[in-house]
């Protein structure tokens, strides 16, 4: 209960259904577009408190949605270990591949943080700009942001990173503790200045199976989530792990987390065993749904809210809004969740 009762504002009533969306800031509003006219380079933009604050509350002035996103990447991470990373546009984040975590330059706390603290600036903004609705922080999960580490840029077949992990174990398991450390330090340092939620995203979790799914999904975020736990008992976690089907049982049963984000392939029995657990689902909805609109939608949006009535339930997407999703698209959705609250 404890994630339901933070992420509705503290102006509204308990009983409307929470509303948040995987990138809800980006490029499919008018005003995020004006600010990318101004700044071409995309970390500069996340490393720029006051555009970044700004960014992360555009799309709660346009549709009073129930949480604030930071507005940040995932590959903040590596970057600040030393790597070299750029955004292209079209064409998404390019990273120089490493091999071996001796090719990482920034070791330890302070260097990290001094890379990393404006992103804490852009929280303090954030909370003195607006203190009613919820501020959700986030970080990629270790293997997630070790296959872009490893991979270089996004890939079709990953053969680069399941490579690495059957052939250099050791190497593989160093850069994982280190992503480990500067994960736990790293969301530490943004609920110390502000957040009220956290969430892990494990994207590419549909990779890994057996022994490897184990050891390099289960195992980090665990690490994680329990130490975040024993310093900020009151701080919940959302964990996504995307596509992993059937294997979100045992990520269920082997870590204590509060919120569960959901997708496409997320099958019955993981959404059974949440409400078991009382554990606050959030998302399904396909972000391809909200683009073409329309009846479909309408059909869908009835469908989940009446099927998760009664369960702990977040209304969001299965993954980010598409930049071309009409603005109107959006703003019907929204109208249909509430109108659906007080019929």
């Amino acid at each position: 209960m404890l994630i339901k009762s933070l992420l509705i504002s503290k102006k509204k009533t308990s009983s409307r259904t929470p509303i948040w969306f995987m990138r809800q800031a980006g490029r499919y509003l008018p005003e995020y577009k004006k600010i990318r006219t101004k700044e071409k380079k995309f970390l500069d933009l996340c490393f720029n408190p006051k555009l970044a604050s700004t960014i992360s509350l555009q799309p709660i002035n346009r549709f009073d949605l129930d949480a604030i996103i930071l507005f940040s990447d995932i590959l903040v991470i590596p970057h600040a270990l030393g790597q070299n990373v750029k955004f292209k546009e079209k064409i998404g984040p390019i990273l120089k591949p490493i091999k071996n975590i001796k090719q990482l330059k920034n070791i330890g706390k302070d260097r990290w943080d001094n890379i990393l603290s404006p992103i804490y600036e852009t929280i303090d903004i954030i909370k003195s700009k607006n203190k009613d609705k919820t501020l959700i922080g986030f970080c990629g999960s270790p293997f997630t942001v070790l296959t872009y580490m490893i991979e270089g840029k996004a890939s079709k077949d990953h053969k680069k990173i399941k490579l690495f992990l059957l052939s250099e174990p050791q190497k593989a398991k160093e850069i994982i503790d280190m992503l480990i450390e500067i994960s736990i330090h790293y969301l530490s340092k943004q609920i110390d200045a502000g957040v009220d939620v956290v969430q892990l995203f494990e994207s590419w979790s549909s990779l890994l199976e057996g022994e490897l799914y184990n050891d390099f999904i289960i195992e980090p975020n665990k690490q994680i989530i329990t130490r975040l736990k024993k310093l900020y008992p009151n701080i919940p976690i959302i964990i996504f792990p995307r596509n992993s089907e059937s294997k979100t049982v045992k990520l269920i049963n082997d870590i204590a987390f509060d919120g569960l984000s959901i997708d496409l392939k997320t099958p019955e029995n993981v959404i059974s065993l949440c409400q078991k657990k009382e554990i606050i689902i959030q998302g399904r909805l396909d972000p391809l749904l909200l683009l073409v609109g329309g009846a479909q939608l309408e059909k869908k949006i009835n469908e989940d809210l009446l099927f998760f009535k009664k369960e702990n339930y977040i209304f969001n997407l299965s993954h980010g809004i598409l930049p071309e999703t009409p603005i109107s698209n959006v703003e019907k959705m929204i109208k249909m969740i509430r109108n659906y609250e007080t019929a």
